[in-house]
């Protein structure tokens, strides 16, 4: 670990581009601290390394960030205009930017920088619409109308692993629907009844012991006197209500799937601005709760509210706003993935996982796969590279027929139909993990193969959070697989979450979060970072607050000064009689066995990716082993003991330098006849 060879050996990591939205806290620096730490391991074992520094630009939340700032200065992103709004958001990007390396400076983040990549960068740029190009030319492409999970307040299409879901009490209402021509009756049960206006159908669970006399019959729909049909279908939970479900195709992803099989038309109540449609009659125009107490109303006066119950049920808000998801048929732009899941189950064996079982976990959701939704109504990302004839293709339609080109840039040659070179671009912009899926080619310049990719794709070592294992690992993988046939990195860890002592994760909002510099201020950089390495086990949250943060950084810089009063000891305090040739004795004999049993310890922890364990071997060996006995010990034979001494300590710097690089560095500086650690592996290469 002390000699950089001549090996040609490489290793990469590609770090996660973090969100444009802010300074990074204490969970993000676990994250940032553990790429750290294997990368100096690996310089230190003469790897040529590849440590790729980047920041996404967080399309949903920088937007959102952005638009709270201009509304206290009395404008909006639409008073502004486009090209004005993005003025002001390449300026407001630049003021978040330096907080990022503000912050990876002071905690010693050693990444290559003169290569660091921003999602929006002209080579980032070139990738996208090669991707997108690409998926269009092979038939992977299509835009066209399909249920999508809607944002109100963000105003945009979302994924569905964007979604949060939370625990709410909320009415369940059971309504009465007549049957056509008949005083019978069919009784559902929603928590929705200002959507009944949108309802194309009744479905129960096959021989329903009590409707089953009505399936192929019509009931009338209670706020609106529409006829709809009444009809089996399996997919209707028949421990919900009273097993017969009303069918809202353009309000609910499951009824818009029975609604398309059945041949349901498609209507809305709710529209994009979350307010009540025309359909709604009187209730035109009101909000979703307030148009709820209205619909109630309404069924009470006709009779037909049977009865209502408490529900405790999970409702999907957007993870960034926290907005009710509404969901809602929308012309979207869509990639269809099935063919890249696929080849993804096949090939995910050829990725280790820390913990393994996010194998499995990954694989089973690919399974389940349905087609992305990738454009998003936003001004601030890659705005989607397709031009439109205004003059002939007004509606804007997609297809090998229309008049209609894929390009980044206005095309130069004018329509083929009209002669005429009025182009419109696409309005709306791709989803951020459409570039962010790219991330493994796009930082080394693909498609282009470049020196760095020729040498580093795929990548050694990539991290993440839980969270966005479905959103950008199992995209990357299946988007390197699609464009390369190659797995896009070869170990994949799961980093746990900080938490606060409740639990939650730090958040803006909340006020919660907890930042490096105070505790930098206060304690030390090297304090601070031994401090989080604690928290770097695999997919294993933890919870920390401002005072255990404090004891343990307290407790690291007093292990930061007990090391540097052993090299005064060992250095200034140098006897002046030290024998020409090193003798060993019995003590100097089992510290140099402990020492090499301490570093096999920490490469094993290395090799299994356990950091944690290696920060706390390092510790107690230095703190418990070399000062507190051997150091004591040598008292007695001072000058027979310096040369054990000092090559100890000197080993002790190497082993420690992954995780407190500063104090590191400056010491094994101050050996004499030394340089710094990295300036003696570069003299060495």
């Amino acid at each position: 670990m002390d000699k950089k060879t001549e090996s040609t050996q490489t290793y990469s990591i590609l770090m996660p581009p973090p969100n444009l939205t802010g300074e990074p806290h204490c969970g993000h620096m676990v994250q940032h601290l553990i790429m750290d730490a294997l990368a100096r391991y690996k310089r230190l074992n003469g790897f040529n390394v590849l440590f790729q520094p980047g920041v996404d630009h967080a399309g949903i939340q920088f937007e959102g960030t952005l638009n709270k700032i201009l509304s206290k200065e009395d404008t909006t992103k639409e008073k502004l205009g486009r090209e004005k709004w993005l003025e002001r958001a390449w300026q407001f990007k630049d003021e978040i930017y330096k907080s990022f390396h503000l912050a990876w400076k002071m905690m010693g983040i050693s990444a290559d920088w003169d290569k660091e990549v921003f999602t929006l960068d002209p080579k980032v740029q070139k990738t996208v619409f090669e991707e997108f190009k690409t998926f269009w030319e092979e038939g992977l492409l299509y835009k066209g109308e399909y249920i999508i999970s809607w944002c109100p307040k963000d105003q945009t299409a979302i994924e569905d692993v964007e979604m949060e879901y939370e625990e709410r009490k909320e009415t369940l209402y059971f309504v009465n629907y007549q049957i056509e021509g008949s005083l019978e009756h069919i009784t559902i049960a929603t928590t929705r009844p200002e959507t009944i206006y949108a309802d194309t159908g009744i479905a129960i669970y096959p021989n329903h012991p009590k409707f089953s006399q009505f399936v192929g019959k019509n009931a009338v729909n209670p706020l609106n006197g529409n006829k709809i049909p009444i009809f089996e279908d399996e997919r209707v939970d028949k421990n919900f209500g009273t097993g017969a479900l009303k069918i809202t195709p353009g309000h609910d992803p499951l009824d818009y799937e029975i609604g398309k099989d059945h041949g349901l038309s498609i209507l809305h109540a709710v529209d994009k601005a979350g307010r009540m449609t025309e359909l709604a009659e009187d209730l035109t125009g009101l909000k979703i709760d307030e148009a709820e107490k209205k619909a109630t109303e309404k069924l009470k006066e006709s009779g037909s509210l049977l009865k209502t119950e408490e529900l405790v049920h999970s409702v999907p808000v957007c993870e960034r706003c926290k907005t009710t998801i509404e969901p809602l048929i929308s012309e979207e732009w869509f990639v269809k993935m099935k063919p890249l899941a696929q080849q993804a189950i096949k090939r995910m064996g050829e990725i280790t996982f820390y913990p393994s079982n996010y194998n499995a976990i990954l694989s089973e959701w690919l399974e389940k796969i349905h087609d992305w939704s990738i454009s998003r109504n936003l001004w601030w990302g890659h705005r989607i590279p397709v031009w439109y004839c205004e003059k002939c293709n007004p509606s804007h339609k997609v297809g090998k027929t229309e008049q209609m080109q894929v390009s980044f840039e206005k095309p130069a040659e004018s329509c083929s139909k009209c002669n005429d070179s009025n182009w419109v671009q696409d309005g709306q912009i791709l989803d951020t993990w459409f570039s962010s899926g790219m991330w493994p080619l796009a930082t080394l310049g693909w498609p282009e193969k470049s020196d760095d990719f020729n040498t580093f794709f795929p990548w050694d070592f990539e991290i993440s959070a839980p969270e966005i294992k479905y959103l950008w690992i199992a995209r990357m993988v299946m988007l390197s697989l699609h464009f390369e046939d190659k797995i896009p990195f070869k170990t994949m860890f799961f980093n746990g979450t900080l938490r606060d002592a409740q639990g939650r994760k730090f958040s803006k909002s909340l006020g919660n979060g907890l930042y490096p510099e105070p505790f930098v201020k206060q304690w030390g950089a090297d304090a601070l970072r031994m401090a989080l390495f604690s928290y770097a086990a695999p997919a294993r949250d933890g919870k920390v607050s401002k005072q255990t943060l404090d004891e343990r950084c307290k407790n690291f810089r007093n292990f930061e000064t007990k090391i540097k009063n052993i090299y005064r000891f060992i250095y200034e305090l140098k006897p002046e009689n030290v024998p020409s040739t090193a003798s060993k004795n019995s003590e100097d004999t089992q510290i140099l066995k402990k020492l090499d049993e301490t570093r096999k310890i920490i490469e094993k922890h290395f090799d299994n990716l356990d950091l944690h364990l290696a920060a706390d071997e390092i510790y107690t060996f230095v703190w418990h082993e070399f000062a507190d006995k051997y150091i004591e010990q040598s008292k007695k034979r001072r000058g027979e003991a310096q040369a054990c001494l000092e090559h100890v300590f000197r080993i002790c710097l190497l082993l420690l330098y992954p995780f407190m690089p500063f104090m590191s560095e400056e010491l094994y500086g101050k050996i004499p006849n030394r340089k710094g650690i990295l300036e003696e592996l570069s003299s060495k290469a």
